[in-house]
């Protein structure tokens, strides 16, 4: 069962296959690390907002193209979107967007931190 991040990621590998880009060379165009991109790629980072919209502008696509789901069988929604859709209070969705936005952060912070100390080890 995919999550919409993974289906995103697949999206992402055939629109480097078919314009036979890198990994590196797509993660430069939307400002990313390579390791971000990778974890993108294959579904492991939920991507805020800002990264989705720069991925389709760089696919050349709609974020509604970018973010539909292929298949709605076997599909596992992301439990912050579940919640997201189950609220009809604005103000809890912001909340949920905001915790959205500082788990994603803490990732990235995690992997500079990695990076950082395997330089180190180096």
């Amino acid at each position: 069962m995919k999550t919409i991040f993974e289906e995103i990621g697949e999206k992402i590998n055939r629109f480097i296959q078919d314009n036979k880009m890198t990994q590196q060379e797509f993660a430069n165009l939307i400002g990313v690390s390579k390791q971000v991109m990778s974890k993108i790629i294959n579904g492991q980072k939920a991507t805020n907002i800002e990264e989705i919209q720069k991925i389709a502008d760089v696919m050349n696509i709609t974020v509604d193209e970018l973010i539909k789901r292929e298949s709605k069988t076997n599909v596992i929604e992301e439990p912050i979107l579940f919640m997201m859709k189950k609220t009809n209070d604005a103000k809890t969705r912001q909340h949920l967007q905001y915790l959205d936005f500082v788990m994603d952060e803490m990732i990235e912070l995690e992997e500079l931190a990695q990076m950082v100390r395997g330089e180190m080890s180096e």
